[in-house]
């Protein structure tokens, strides 16, 4: 992260100024490129007349039916996208297009006599490529923009057969639709399309209809879940999933060849009752007879699974060498094409196929997923081969992925003059002990100079790097639920996963030394696509802490019990329990939600168990150590809630509430562990103060001595993301919260949550973002400004625009962040 103060609003100012006059001047042409004879379409409104019979009509359906639609918005409702577009000059556009392609077809003429001499000389010469006209500023404008929506009667009435249609679909075979216009004095057109539905109609009857006795048995057990009820308003949206139904039912019952078209439906309708009688038939297949030239009826099989043919890698490279890592016996074959060795419990753990077993094509989805979840291959297939006495040969086909990857990272910081580099080293094996083990080392590395806290001006920063922090950690995955493998129905889980941890982590810096080992075990279940759970019933953490002499004076000196409890020796010992749901997708039109909670208790078994054992306290802490180490004690939880609004193709809205509480317990009630506290601010929380500089509450830290933690933390951030350009995005970004202290503080009696108050806690941050959306990773710079700061002296207004140029200098002075990815 790359935080930059800037002193000066001068610019600021000019690029505000700049950017309302633009708007300003483009709305009063929003017509600009519209012809004499034509109107801009600005609004359209569907109205349903009689709401009371609409309860299966969904407006977001009618509208997404519109064949024109005004031009979009964006989030604060303005058509900038048109605006932006108008700044075109079509005539200049012309005269520059004409001009370039002329400078183009000279040079593709020297190009054209260049590839010509040169095939003379060599046949197999190869050719330059023409070159293509390169698009004006106009041009870019115009793509960067959008075109006025043009009105068009001829499109207004396709959109009523449209609705039409999709309210016959619905059950409204009677409804009416008329439109009206109104046209403005600005050349601008409004559509209004008025809806009555009348009476809807109702089935009254269902039918089955089938010639074999096996499939028209199924059907009758099935029918009590049917989609189509008697009474219900006709829909065929219920008639495609009716039809889905019994296909997913037949085809998970060994009907492997079973196709759902199938399945077909006969409809009578009543106008006269407003009523509809279906006929839900399934045909037999149809084979030409060649001797009389007529159809001939096919009875659908039920099929059974034989055995499995597993196949890795291409048997073609090896040209008849003998093939490795090869197994067969009655029901699986594995022949292996690779180096690489698989041990056959990979196989038998991920395919879940069973001989004898009726096939079942949610058993062959579940048996993709699970071995695509591996890691271990880069493409899966799986098909099968029919054999006589209906049964059925699967064949799976493997293409393996890259065992070993190495990855090395550099990345420079620069904080207020204080700068550095961070470095990272990472191994990853995803096949360690030949059955999908993984491992994951990672040794990571930075050198920075930081100012000294014991230091009471920055005019003694040093220009050598004075604190570093050096130390390895791994990852062990395991690919099952180890102890707990055998409980219900995990074993059938797809993709499960066991996981160890270990870290090593060294931070030496002037004013003290840091030492933390951390050792944790625990599952992951993946519940479905979207749902994740996180299990860790067992972590340890170490902290040695070493302060100098100066610090250790300084803190004496503030008599600060807080921050002193922060800088102990302590032991976490606990477990962690999070919840992840991620409903994220990568288009932008959707809108979805991310949810994540986490609980953390750590020390209150050990300090149980202690006080149960009437062990002795440490005379001088008044409190029980483990290892000989005083441990810590405390219940930690935290909520992260996200809702992604998608605007258009690349627009989006972000509105997403952060908080949590860490309470410390009675073995150490004076804080929280450093490293387990809350802090407020940085590139990916408030963005106009630098991380650790917010807080707690209202307390003003003349001096600035001491990072900003808390036990409380409330935080929201609300963020409209819009392309600029094909790889440039923008961004509007509000972001909000605070920390606090849970008790009361001396040193910091205005850093104490308080209900009444802590909505005057509260911090609020403004500003703009550019990202370079290269694809595979993207690169941010926000730049943002305290619009409201509790954190100032008490005689100061909180507000930025109720203070003086010099307060505002001092106080709120923008921050420019640089980060990788989007902050959420």
């Amino acid at each position: 992260m790359n935080i930059v103060r800037i002193k000066k609003y001068k610019f600021l100012e000019n690029f505000i100024f700049f950017n309302l006059f633009m708007f300003m001047f483009s709305s009063c042409i929003i017509t600009k490129h519209v012809p004499e004879d034509k109107y801009l379409l600005r609004k359209v409104k569907i109205n349903i007349l009689n709401n009371n019979n609409s309860s299966t009509i969904s407006k977001e359906d009618l509208y997404n039916l519109l064949l024109q639609k005004p031009n979009r918005k964006d989030f604060l409702n303005f058509r900038s996208y048109l605006r932006l577009y108008n700044l075109s000059n079509q005539q200049r556009i012309d005269q520059k297009i004409i001009k370039k392609q002329i400078k183009t077809d000279k040079l593709n003429l020297k190009i054209k006599q260049q590839n010509s001499s040169s095939l003379i000389l060599d046949s197999n010469h190869v050719q330059i490529p023409l070159k293509v006209r390169k698009l004006v500023f106009g041009e870019r404008l115009q793509n960067m923009g959008e075109a006025p929506v043009i009105y068009s009667a001829l499109k207004l009435n396709r959109t009523k057969k449209q609705l039409k249609k999709y309210l016959f679909n619905k059950g409204y075979f009677k409804s009416e639709i008329t439109d009206s216009t109104h046209i403005l004095d600005n050349g601008q057109i409004d559509i209004n399309y008025s809806i009555k539905l009348r009476d809807p109609m109702y089935l009254s009857s269902i039918k089955y209809h089938c010639p074999e006795i096996l499939i028209s048995s199924y059907l009758d057990s099935i029918e009590s879940n049917s989609f189509l009820k008697k009474g219900d308003v006709f829909d065929t949206d219920n008639l495609v999933k009716e039809r889905d139904r019994i296909n997913d039912f037949l085809t998970n019952n060994g009907f492997y060849n079973f196709n759902k078209e199938l399945i077909y439906f006969d409809i009578d309708t009543n106008y006269i009752s407003n009523t509809v009688n279906i006929t839900l038939g399934i045909q037999n297949y149809k084979k030409i007879n060649q001797i009389n030239n007529s159809f001939q009826d096919l009875t659908h099989k039920q099929f059974k699974i034989s055995k499995v043919n597993i196949k890795i890698g291409d048997s073609s490279k090896f040209n008849n060498v003998a093939k490795l890592d090869s197994i067969d016996n009655s029901f699986f074959k594995i022949v292996n094409y690779e180096p690489i060795n698989f041990k056959s419990k990979v196989f038998k753990n991920s395919i879940f196929f069973k001989k004898g077993d009726f096939y079942k094509k949610s058993i062959a989805q579940q048996t993709y997923r699970s071995l695509i979840s591996l890691g271990l291959f880069k493409y899966v297939n799986i098909s099968f081969d029919t054999l006589a006495g209906n049964n059925l040969i699967s064949n799976i086909e493997l293409t393996t992925s890259k065992s070993q990857n190495l990855s090395l990272s550099l990345d420079g910081t620069n904080n207020e003059r204080l700068f550095g580099f961070q470095s990272g080293l990472d191994y990853f094996h995803n096949n360690l002990f030949h059955g999908g083990e993984k491992l994951l080392i990672s040794l990571k590395s930075s050198f920075e100079i930081q100012l000294l806290l014991t230091d009471s001006k920055e005019t003694g920063i040093s220009n050598k790097p004075n604190t570093t922090e050096f130390g390895p950690e791994f990852h062990f995955y395991l690919p099952k639920y180890l102890l707990i493998n055998k409980i219900g129905n995990l074993s059938k889980h797809i993709n499960p996963v066991t996981e160890f941890t270990g870290a090593f982590n060294i931070q030496d810096r002037p004013d003290y030394f840091r030492r933390n080992q951390e050792l944790s075990f625990g599952w992951i279940f993946h519940e479905n696509k979207t749902t994740t759970w996180h299990v860790n019933p067992l972590l340890i953490s170490i902290i040695d802490v070493e302060i100098s002499s100066d610090f250790q004076t300084q803190i004496e000196s503030f008599d600060d019990q807080y921050i002193l409890s922060s800088f102990q020796d302590h032991v976490v010992a606990g477990g962690v329990f999070s919840f992840e749901y991620n409903g994220q997708n990568l288009t932008y039109k959707s809108n979805s939600l991310y949810f994540k909670t986490t609980f953390e208790s750590a020390g209150g078994m050990l300090f149980n168990f202690h006080r149960l054992t009437n062990k002795i306290k440490d005379p001088l802490t008044n409190s029980y150590d483990f290892l000989g180490i005083r441990y810590a004690h405390f219940q930690k939880a935290t909520i992260d809630l996200r809702y992604y609004q998608g605007l258009s193709d690349r627009s989006k809205i972000i509105y997403r509430i952060y908080s949590g509480i860490g309470i410390p317990k009675k073995n150490l009630r004076d804080a929280l562990p450093f490293e387990k506290s809350f802090f407020a601010g940085g590139s990916n929380s408030l963005r106009a103060w630098r991380a650790r500089a917010l807080g707690p509450g209202s307390y003003y830290d003349s001096a600035n001595r001491f990072d900003k933690i808390g036990d409380i933390k409330f935080e929201g951030n609300l963020e409209a993301r819009f392309p600029i350009s094909k790889w440039i995005e923008g961004a509007f970004f509000v972001d909000f919260g605070n920390i606090w202290l849970i008790g009361y503080d001396s040193l910091r009696s205005d850093g104490k949550f308080n209900w009444d108050k802590a909505i005057y806690d509260i911090a609020i941050g403004t500003g703009f973002g550019l990202r370079l959306n290269f694809e595979f990773f993207i690169l941010r710079a926000d730049l943002a400004i305290p619009f409201k700061n509790p954190g100032i002296p008490e005689e100061l207004n909180h507000w930025v625009f109720q203070n003086s140029a010099k307060n505002r200098n001092n106080y709120f002075s923008p921050i420019l962040n640089i980060g990788i990815g989007y902050p959420f």
